[in-house]
């Protein structure tokens, strides 16, 4: 369905500005089946590589076809305004203005628009620290480090020279504990090897803990598993794990992505994960959707993390994005409950590499009691 919808920007561009470019016949057939290349380049993914999920092109190739598929996308949005411009010209005036040498401006502009938004995409995250008040924290968790990682999605886009670079800045932070809330990589674990391996440098005083995102499951579940563990991360499969300060407790919860369910997997199971947890002491659970937050939060959760929705990446989408999220898309969420954080995401699936708006982060939490 996806391939029909976005075939259209195609057909529009191509009749609107490559259609009456004074060029030869050939040319603009040519500029005609490059410009449904990039729009259909997710089937392209697929047929080249059988999987659309984790395209194996060149990290520069990928960034050309992101930044293309994004001018693609903006500049179909600035022909429409320039026609509903025209539109009213016309329906003043009785004529339709030729506005054909505008549409090379706004070419410019798209193209600029979307390298932009590109680099925003690639770049190494900034920290964005958020300072949390729990009502029941312990003393001794007063000022707890917590940082959370997620959606890395390493590839041939996200090398491993880029997440050394994530690495180095989030150990920096001097973390207690860190949390990755799924999406590692896409590929398998042969391809990706050595491109998650600087994760296994992360140092926080209580551990590193995880749950899987979808892409896991695209990708060989047992064997994203097993890497995690190689790489130091205890993942939390519908369980928790209880965390000690000066004889005072918090507990970690996570569950599984509901992908899982289609791939035969255990699904996301709350209740099997808060077995045995004192409901009275903070819960912080992982869970890579944010949708679920509300009936989490009920159940005693004080804070969820999230991840998945990349933070909507780009202005416009993002309401698309919340819709789909029940709401939640990027940031902190004050419920009746508790807290929902969603991440925008340390990094990027490399098949919608833009954001424009919504900046990848490695997030920093401080937390706080009740004064």
């Amino acid at each position: 369905m996806f391939a029909w919808i976005i075939l259209l920007p195609a057909l529009y561009i191509s009749g609107r500005f490559i259609l009456p470019l004074p060029l030869p016949v050939t040319l603009r057939l040519l500029f005609f089946i490059g410009v449904v290349l990039i729009a259909e380049c997710h089937l392209v993914y697929k047929f080249v590589f059988g999987n659309r999920f984790a395209p194996e092109f060149p990290y520069t190739m990928m960034v050309i076809i992101n930044a293309l598929f994004g001018t693609l996308i903006a500049f179909t949005l600035l022909l429409l305004l320039c026609d509903a411009v025209s539109g009213v010209q016309y329906a003043i005036q009785r004529t339709w203005p030729d506005y054909h040498h505008v549409h090379y401006f706004l070419l410019v502009i798209s193209l600029a628009i979307a390298s932009y938004a590109a680099y925003q995409a690639v770049k190494v995250p900034a920290i964005k620290t958020v300072t949390l008040t729990l009502p029941h924290l312990p003393k001794a968790f007063e000022g707890y480090r917590i940082v959370q990682l997620t959606d890395l999605h390493a590839s041939t886009l996200f090398t491993g020279r880029w997440m050394k670079k994530v690495v180095d800045r989030t150990n920096s932070l001097n973390a207690d504990v860190i949390l990755f809330t799924g999406d590692v990589a896409d590929g398998s674990v042969e391809k990706r090897f050595n491109d998650v391996a600087p994760l296994a440098e992360l140092r926080a005083d209580a551990g590193c803990f995880a749950i899987p995102g979808n892409h896991e499951y695209y990708s060989g579940y047992p064997e994203w598993m097993a890497r995690m563990q190689q790489l130091g991360f205890h993942e939390l499969i519908n369980s928790s794990v209880t965390l000690t300060k000066a004889g005072s407790h918090i507990y970690l919860a996570g569950v599984s992505d509901e992908a899982a369910l289609r791939y035969h997997q255990p699904g996301p199971d709350l209740a099997r994960a808060l077995d045995g947890v004192d409901r009275q002491l903070p819960i912080i659970l992982l869970d890579h959707r944010p949708e679920n937050a509300r009936q989490n939060l009920a159940e005693g959760i004080d804070l969820q993390l999230s991840g998945h929705t990349h933070g909507g990446m780009v202005y416009g989408l993002a309401a698309i994005v919340k819709r789909f999220n029940k709401g939640f898309s990027s940031g902190l969420y004050t419920l009746e409950n508790g807290y929902l954080y969603v991440s925008n995401g340390t990094g990027l699936w490399n098949g919608f590499a833009l954001r424009l708006g919504y900046p990848s982060e490695i997030t920093l939490f401080i937390l706080k009691g009740a004064q």
